[in-house]
């Protein structure tokens, strides 16, 4: 009988131990790097940078094309709690964002200035590149009729989910190509009992977040509160949806050299 003998390098233990080892580096240069106080990007955009803008109502949804270099303009001017995004990319939708493994390769679920916002082939959709908020959640999901039946006893109420569908199908699209979400301006962390919670005050009026496309992109924005913000009942503000010409990425732009994982990513993309 053969008997199949294992290498030390192929031992759970090595994996483990491997994984550890990765683990440890990553928790130190996501301490080391801590998005900077200064915001490259203009905090009022001219008017001759700006390709596209609209207006998005409480509980609405945008869906737009960004070509690659160009970035996308959240701003939040009311406060509202939360603001779903789900990307694709524009050339090949089969590939499309990657919400776990956005956090999984980054080794964190903050998201904030110099993260990546990755796909399911592990390159990089888009780059954030200015983010005054700082909360944003890429591990809740957003609303469903399920979740607004529980939260608010209203199923009928518009949710994310069917916002996305309806966004997909503009495109050619349909649910079979949505998945899970990140949102931004959701306040939730995780409290000592395990539980999801929402920090009440900590998104401000006019908090704005700057994603930078990295491929040709299709967006889909769902303007709906999250499920766990706070209140009793559902509400949700305007937001403006703005896409810019930005400036081009530098070699040792902050996105890309983030760490090991990010320069990976980038190798991935632009390979293609």
């Amino acid at each position: 009988m053969n008997i199949a003998y294992q290498q030390p390098e192929e031992t759970p233990e090595f994996y483990r131990k491997r994984y550890e080892e990765l683990k440890a580096q990553a928790a130190a240069t996501n301490a080391r790097r801590h998005a900077p106080a200064a915001i490259d990007n203009p905090p009022i955009l001219p008017k001759s940078l700006i390709i596209a803008e609209e207006t998005i109502p409480g509980f609405w949804y945008w869906t737009h094309r960004v070509a690659r270099g160009h970035s996308l303009r959240l701003v939040n001017d009311f406060a509202t709690p939360g603001v779903s995004i789900f990307l694709w990319n524009a050339d090949d939708t089969s590939e499309r964002y990657n919400a776990p493994d956005t956090v999984k390769v980054q080794w964190t679920a903050r998201l904030e200035r110099g993260k990546l916002m990755l796909s399911d082939m592990g390159r990089v959709l888009a780059s954030i590149t200015a983010d005054t908020c700082g909360a944003h959640d890429s591990i809740a999901g957003g609303s469903t009729p399920e979740s607004n039946l529980r939260r608010y006893g209203m199923p009928e109420l518009r949710n994310t989910r069917d916002n996305f569908v309806l966004a997909a199908s503009k495109h050619g699209l349909g649910a079979r190509d949505v998945a899970a979400c990140t949102t931004f301006f959701a306040a939730v962390q995780v409290d000592s009992s395990g539980r999801f919670v929402w920090r009440e005050d900590v998104v401000e009026p006019g908090d704005f977040i700057d994603l930078r496309a990295e491929m040709n992109l299709i967006v889909a924005l769902s303007n709906c509160p999250h499920p766990l913000s706070a209140g009793a009942s559902p509400e949700a503000h305007p937001v403006r949806a703005i896409v810019w010409r930005s400036p081009p990425a530098e070699p040792a732009d902050f996105c890309r050299t983030a760490g090991q994982e990010a320069e990976r990513a980038f190798r991935n993309t632009d390979a293609v």
